[in-house]
């Protein structure tokens, strides 16, 4: 198997000079790259910087996919807005790293799937899918963090950390994923049925209503309200979350991620309930097939007797395409059949049909696919 490595960086806050461009030029000939986008692809050799400092340097989100089973996302987040303490409760070693500069919030995640990744591999089109993550670790949601934990956990056998490890702090509203989330579950093959299992220790949390915060603008000084229009006026990045984020100070309410609760499940707690969910949604799925297969059949009663006529038609015409055709026709007249009580008089009719047919091999291959 050949390899396949893929880095995409994304500049969300502001975009890149031209300067900062052409020191990214400096990484590679090859590089894909606009002020707000760095894509490099490897199909052979390495990426010649650190990810994390270009990240650092120049962007606000990487996100990098190897086809030995390694997937990526860094995250770069202003230190005014982000504490990083709301991080900590999720570290684990070589998996969710936290670091900090005089100027921002790194929190790195990196899973490695030891068997590989399945299937076909492409890193393409899913970072644009995934942006939203930094938005929602912007505002305190910590759902990401939680699944990443449920994504590893089968691999946390070592000596710092417990044999069936219990689980971080539960984040609210695992049960209802927001798009990138579940784009997030998608690209790492999360077992759906355990964030399902995990989702039934999650609050239902609405969207908080900010207290009112209009009446504390008068304690601002004239000085920090210039900042802020100058801010403004300079279109840099994230003002409102900084003004609000000053004006909670001021209200004596601090800066805070969503309320989690505190985890107590293992995790062999959360794969036994997950296997019960898992048998509960395929006895779901089964009973809405059966009643839609009714449907269907209950749609064909009408229809028995021009189905018949349709099959012969199709068998007369000697081709491969329609031989398949009037072998489900068959299969739903069977179907239709059990369902009435009346399968030995569809038996009865399907095999003169076969004896009438004998003399097609290709036809009476086709009729041992049907079970009388």
């Amino acid at each position: 198997m050949s390899e396949y490595q893929y880095y995409e960086f994304q500049a969300i806050d502001r975009p890149l000079t031209k300067k900062e461009q052409d020191e990214i030029r400096k990484l590679s000939s090859r590089v894909q790259l606009t002020p707000h986008q760095a894509i490099f692809l490897y199909n052979y050799g390495d990426f010649r910087g650190n990810p994390e400092k270009v990240l650092t340097q120049y962007f606000d989100m990487m996100f990098y996919i190897a086809n030995w089973g390694t997937w990526q996302l860094i995250f770069r987040f202003p230190k005014a807005i982000v504490n990083p303490e709301w991080f900590q409760p999720y570290e684990l070693p070589d998996t969710i790293t936290i670091s900090t500069t005089p100027k921002y919030v790194i929190l790195d995640i990196e899973i490695n799937e030891e068997e590989g990744i399945r299937g076909w591999v492409e890193g393409e089109g899913w970072l644009p899918r995934l942006l939203p993550l930094r938005d929602e670790l912007l505002h305190g949601d910590l759902r990401l963090l939680y699944l990443v934990w449920l994504r590893t956990a089968p691999y946390f056998v070592d000596d710092d950390l417990e044999d069936d490890p219990v689980e971080p702090p539960i984040p609210p509203n695992l049960d209802k994923l927001s798009d990138s989330l579940q784009a997030f579950v998608e690209l790492v093959e999360l077992d759906p049925d355990l964030v399902a299992a995990a989702a039934q220790e999650s609050d239902r949390q609405m969207p908080s209503s900010e207290p009112s915060l209009e009446n504390w603008l008068e304690e601002l000084s004239a000085d920090e309200k210039q900042k802020f229009l100058l801010k403004l006026v300079r279109r840099e990045p994230h003002v409102d979350l900084l003004l609000i984020n000053r004006l909670k100070e001021l209200a004596g309410a601090t800066q805070s991620a969503s309320r989690s609760k505190s985890g107590h499940r293992r995790f062999s707690e959360l794969q036994a309930i997950a296997e019960t969910v898992q048998q509960k949604r395929h006895q779901r799925e089964q009973n809405t097939a059966k009643k839609k297969r009714i449907k269907e059949l209950e749609a064909l009663a009408p229809k028995e007797a021009q189905t018949w006529e349709r099959v012969v038609e199709l068998i007369e015409l000697k081709q491969a395409k329609p031989y398949d055709e009037a072998t489900a026709l068959l299969k739903d007249l069977r179907d239709l059949a059990v369902h009435q009580g009346r399968l030995p008089e569809f038996i009865q009719r399907f095999e003169q049909l076969k004896l009438d047919y004998q003399n097609r091999p290709a036809l009476i291959t086709r009729f041992k696919t049907i079970k009388g």
